[in-house]
């Protein structure tokens, strides 16, 4: 979410340095896809799946290139997230991430065979 719904800060409690996963969602389906195809390899199997980590800076960049604007990471803590307009039911979950993180990697995923898709080129698909 963007400071103001247009701005160029994100408005998000998450820490610039910490490390989030991100998934697109055709990955998601290609996931199930694997699965549905494939249920013996899949049996019993428990998938943190992620496309992609990145730290919220490596995430504002990217938009900065995709939408050809500066966009920033702020360091906000829930109150000062909160006053600026983010929903508290997100706010602070969010911060949590800072502390205990995502479990999930695309090494899981590509170790089934799973294609990925990373941040950049789903942004390039999505014309942001």
């Amino acid at each position: 979410m963007f400071e103001g719904g247009t701005g160029d800060r994100l408005l998000t409690t998450i820490a610039p340095d910490t490390e989030l996963a991100v998934v697109a969602v055709q990955d998601i389906g290609a996931a199930a896809a694997a699965a549905v195809q494939e249920p013996s390899r899949f049996h019993g199997v428990e998938l943190e799946l992620a496309s992609q980590r990145l730290t919220m800076r490596e995430i504002a960049r990217a938009l900065s290139r995709a939408l050809d604007l500066p966009i920033e990471a702020p360091s906000l803590t829930a109150d000062e997230a909160i006053a600026r307009g983010l929903m508290p039911m997100i706010a602070r979950p969010h911060a949590r991430l800072n502390h205990y993180g995502s479990p999930a990697t695309p090494e899981a995923a590509r170790a089934l065979g799973i294609p990925l898709t990373d941040f950049e080129t789903w942004l390039r698909h999505h014309r942001v």
